[in-house]
C-alpha cells in the first residue's frame, strides 16, 4: 500500500537521482569569469607612460601629444612643430603577459611630411623591449595603417602566421603539420622586419574603430571591430627564446590619430585553457 509517507520517500529519491547529476555536470561545466578591466591609460595625464620622439629624446617640446576629455589626442591642432612631423610613441614603463587589450582609434585630418601623400599610420606595439631611446624597440605591432588595420609587423622578433583555413585566421590552436619554418624578414638597417598581412576588411577609416589584442604565451589574435583579421604563433625575439612579455606603447608617425578607453585585463590559467578549447 502506497502511503502518503512512502510516496514521498519516492518521490525524493527520484529528485534526488534526477538532481544530483545535475549538479555535478553544472560543477564539472563552471563558467570561468573573466578578470576585471583596468584602465590602461587614465585619461588625464601620461602617469606610468615613458615618452620618445625621434630628434626629441623623451621630450615633448611641440606639443605633439595632448589629452582632451579623457582622449589622447597625437599630432593634433596643438602640434606646433615644424612641417615634417617627428615619429614617436608613449609606452608603459611596466610588462605586461597574458593580458586582453582593448581600446578604439580614429584618425584625425592631419598628415605631415613625410607622408603628406601616403596613408594616414599609427599602431599599437607590444612585447617591446625596455630600451628608452629609440623609436622602436624590439617588439611586435599591431598595425594601424589605413587599408592595414590588423596587420603584424615583427619588429626584430618573428613568429608563425596562422594560416587562412576556410578563409578565416587559423585560432586558437597551431596544427600538427602546419610550416614551422618564419618567414625570412626584410632588414632594412638595423631592424629585421616581418609582415604578416591582416585577412578581412572591417575597418572604418573616418570613424572610431574597437580594437581587441589577446596575448599569451607564445601567441596573440588581433581583432577589428569584433572580428579577428590576423594570428600569430611561436613568437621569438631575436635570440630565438620564445617572445611572451614586454612593454605596450602606443606611437605616432606623421598622422593625427584618437586613442581612447585604453584598458587592460589579465587572461587567467582558467581562461587560456576555455580559449583553448574553443569556448
Amino acid at each position: 500500500m502506497l502511503t502518503r509517507r512512502t510516496a514521498l520517500q519516492s518521490i525524493g529519491a527520484v529528485s534526488s537521482a534526477a538532481l544530483f547529476p545535475r549538479l555535478a555536470l553544472a560543477a564539472s561545466k563552471a563558467e570561468v569569469l573573466p578578470s576585471p578591466w583596468q584602465p590602461l591609460f587614465n585619461g588625464r595625464d601620461l602617469d606610468g607612460w615613458t615618452l620618445f620622439e625621434q630628434g626629441e629624446g623623451n621630450a615633448d617640446p611641440h606639443g605633439a601629444i595632448s589629452i582632451e576629455r579623457g582622449v589622447l589626442h597625437l599630432l593634433g591642432p596643438k602640434f606646433t612643430g615644424p612641417d615634417k612631423a617627428s615619429f614617436g610613441h608613449i609606452a608603459t614603463t611596466r610588462e605586461y603577459a597574458n593580458f586582453h587589450l582593448r581600446m578604439d582609434f580614429r584618425f584625425g585630418e592631419r598628415r605631415f611630411a613625410p607622408r603628406l601623400l601616403q596613408r594616414r599610420n599609427s599602431g599599437l606595439l607590444y612585447h617591446m623591449a625596455p630600451e628608452l631611446d629609440r623609436l622602436f624597440p624590439d617588439c611586435v605591432e599591431f598595425q594601424f595603417e589605413e587599408g592595414d588595420i590588423g596587420d603584424a609587423i615583427m619588429v626584430n622578433t618573428k613568429a608563425l602566421q596562422g594560416p587562412q583555413l576556410g578563409g578565416t585566421p587559423l585560432w586558437p590552436s597551431y596544427f600538427p603539420g602546419l610550416p614551422t619554418d618564419y618567414v625570412a624578414p626584410l632588414q632594412a638597417g638595423e631592424i629585421a622586419r616581418q609582415w604578416h598581412r591582416h585577412n578581412g576588411q572591417y575597418e572604418r577609416l573616418d570613424d572610431w574603430n574597437t580594437i581587441d589584442l589577446y596575448a599569451f604565451d607564445d601567441q596573440a589574435a588581433h581583432l577589428v571591430n569584433g572580428r579577428i583579421v590576423n594570428t600569430l604563433f611561436r613568437m621569438v625575439g631575436r635570440s630565438g627564446a620564445p617572445l611572451t612579455m614586454g612593454r605596450i606603447a602606443l606611437e605616432f608617425e606623421a598622422a593625427e590619430v584618437f586613442m581612447r578607453n585604453v584598458k587592460i585585463r589579465d587572461l587567467s590559467a582558467a581562461e587560456i585553457a576555455e580559449i583553448r578549447a574553443g569556448r
